[in-house]
């Protein structure tokens, strides 16, 4: 008896697809890959639509915030890939938030894999930014909204913005940021 126990439990544990040493990827009728995750910020960028992710591992998060005073400081960084940290055509959004309302913010689209120019920044640029939800839990911070305008092209650090070569934004984003602690 102790034997046939023995066996269940063991054959419960094999895979059922044989002895396979890596789990099975399941795909996507529609997209022939892996299924993936929704995006937070999606919308069009130049008239074309693009889509970005906030990757996080264990408390390291591309979307985080702090406390600085009464204000909420809330750093954004979507990646076009949801699985690769990657700085190239990244959209950052960073939004200060005071009794729920936005007080400040800044939208940077980079066009190279870092956070430097060229890239095109909302500084300089006609650009509305809207908040739909604000909730903050202890350790989280729910925000959504909408990103519509013109974001201007600053070829050079040190150079201003220019609008003769800016791009059309359209996006809306819902995220959720951990707190940092220092």
């Amino acid at each position: 008896m102790w034997k046939k126990l023995g066996i269940a439990l063991i054959a419960s544990w094999l895979p059922i697809n044989g002895f396979a040493a890596e789990p099975v990827e399941q795909r996507s009728p529609n997209h022939g890959g892996a299924e993936r995750a929704a995006p937070e910020i999606a919308g069009t960028l130049d008239d074309e639509l693009h889509e970005w992710f906030i990757l996080s591992h264990g408390n390291d998060s591309n979307a985080s915030f702090v406390e600085l005073g009464n204000d909420i400081s809330i750093d954004i960084t979507g990646s076009v890939d949801d699985e690769a940290w990657e700085g190239e055509e990244s959209l950052s959004i960073s939004l200060t938030v005071n009794e729920e309302q936005l007080i400040n913010a800044v939208v940077i689209y980079s066009i190279g894999s870092s956070i430097s120019p060229p890239l095109f920044t909302s500084e300089g640029g006609e650009v509305v930014i809207t908040l739909t939800r604000y909730e903050r839990s202890s350790q989280i911070v729910h925000v959504a909204g909408k990103i519509t305008g013109i974001l201007a092209l600053q070829i050079e650090l040190g150079e201003p913005p220019s609008l003769d070569e800016g791009i059309e934004i359209d996006v809306a984003f819902d995220v959720e940021a951990q707190k940092i602690e220092f």
